[in-house]
This record gives C-alpha cells, sequence and structure tokens, in this order.
C-alpha cells in the first residue's frame, strides 16, 4: 500500500512541473542536423547536376545494360531521392517527437521512463541518419546512371545498402542494451486490461515496466501511444504497398 501511495505522489509532483517534452540528447540533435545538412546538400547536387542531364531519362534496361525504356526530365524525377529523405525524416521525426512527448518529462528527466523514451528517439534520429545518407548515395548514383545510360547504381550500391542493415541492427542492439531491464512497478489492477495492456491517462510515462518487470510496454492511457502505434502500422501496411506499386509500373 506505501508503494502505491509513493508511486502516485509522485505522479503528483510530475504534474506540477508544465514541462511538455523530453529534452533529446546530444546526439540525437547532431543525427538530426547531419540529416539535415545531408538532405540539403543531395538537393543542391541534383538542381546543379540538372542542366546536364539528357532530356530523356533512361529509367528501364535491358539484359546486356543498355536501356529501352525513358522518361521525360522533370525535376519531380530527378529531386526523388531527396523527396525519398524527406518523407524518411518527416516520418522518422514524427515518431521520435512522439516519443519524446511527456507532459512535465523536464521535471522528471531523471525518472526511468524518460531515460527510456530519450533512447528511443535516439535510436529513430540515427535509423533517420543512416538512410537519409544512403539516398544521398542514390541521387550520385543516379546521375551517373542517367548520363552514362547504362544500368546500374554502381558497386557501391549493394555495399552501403548492406552497411546501412548492418548499422542497423547495431542500432536496435544498442537501443536496447541501454534501455536495459526497468525496474517493476507496485501492481495497480485498474491500470491494466487483459493482463497485459498498461493503461492510466493519470501517468505522463509513455514507456512504462511490463507486469514482470521483462520489458518496456507503452502506456494506452495517453493517445500519444495509439498515434505512434498508428504510424508504425501505417508505415508497415502502405510502405510495402507503395514500393510495389513502384515497381510494378
Amino acid at each position: 500500500m506505501s508503494d502505491r501511495v509513493t508511486f502516485l505522489a509522485g505522479l503528483s509532483v510530475s504534474d506540477a512541473s508544465g514541462a511538455k517534452v523530453v529534452r533529446p540528447s546530444y546526439l540525437t540533435k547532431i543525427a538530426i542536423a547531419t540529416s539535415v545538412a545531408t538532405i540539403a546538400w543531395s538537393a543542391a547536387f541534383l538542381l546543379v547536376r540538372y542542366p546536364r542531364l539528357p532530356w530523356l531519362l533512361p529509367v528501364h534496361f535491358k539484359a546486356d545494360g543498355y536501356p529501352n525504356g525513358w522518361q521525360y526530365k522533370t525535376f519531380w524525377r530527378v529531386l526523388m531521392p531527396v523527396f525519398v529523405q524527406l518523407a524518411l525524416m518527416l516520418i522518422l521525426g514524427a515518431i521520435g517527437t512522439l516519443l519524446l512527448s511527456r507532459p512535465h518529462g523536464e521535471h522528471d528527466e531523471n525518472a526511468p521512463d524518460v531515460r527510456a523514451a530519450t533512447v528511443a528517439a535516439e535510436a529513430v534520429a540515427l535509423l533517420a541518419l543512416i538512410w537519409v545518407a544512403f539516398q544521398g548515395y542514390v541521387a550520385v548514383a543516379l546521375t551517373l546512371m542517367w548520363q552514362t545510360e547504362r544500368a546500374g547504381l554502381g558497386p557501391w550500391y549493394s555495399y552501403l545498402e548492406l552497411t546501412g542493415i548492418v548499422l542497423t541492427i547495431v542500432v536496435f542492439i544498442r537501443a536496447h542494451a541501454k534501455l536495459g531491464r526497468p525496474t517493476p512497478r507496485p501492481f495497480v489492477p485498474e491500470h491494466w486490461r487483459y493482463g497485459q495492456l498498461y493503461k492510466n491517462a493519470d501517468d505522463p510515462a509513455l514507456f512504462v515496466p511490463t507486469r514482470d518487470g521483462a520489458r518496456w510496454t507503452l502506456n494506452f492511457g495517453r493517445p500519444v501511444a495509439v498515434a505512434v502505434m498508428g504510424v508504425i502500422l501505417a508505415i508497415g501496411i502502405v510502405g510495402p504497398a507503395v514500393i510495389l506499386g513502384l515497381l510494378l509500373r
């Protein structure tokens, strides 16, 4: 009973602070700044190269590498890697912002759930940087392919793609190690639905320990948790459909 009173008292204290967003880590800020700089460089590079590109861009190639399909050169087509970069930043940036949103977060910046949100947002920012940088290479490789009118995005494409996958795995492992095993909270039956779903609108935390403390889960009493799940589901469902549609054009 005393543990429960202490826990609820801690929530009441945090409610008085008024902060709205958890402070991002220094590495998160560096990753965001580098991603923005990479997008700006990619756009500038493609705009400078635009006048030198052929007015018909080769987009389909025969088995021998020579083109047999073309499309008219437009700014939309040439700047496609930049649009992919912007989409990555908008989607992952939205997820990172949702993860860092916490009523009264700054007052409780040393709380375990705040540290968990900071680690999760940092991982999202690093993932964005990895794949934004990869699209920067794609911008260069596409211009070379269009100018030479030969199939392929260069020998580095596969290596850099594999490197991006490896770095993505490393980021996940690093985040998992930094999150660690949470400390279980006192069990309050009315805060749990179906035995495993935590729902407490009065709790400002987005990340909470599972009942057994084995891992972290979301507080579905906060609308942000539903928004995070919605964005992730949208990426998982809409993303593959869009990619498939482009491949079948």
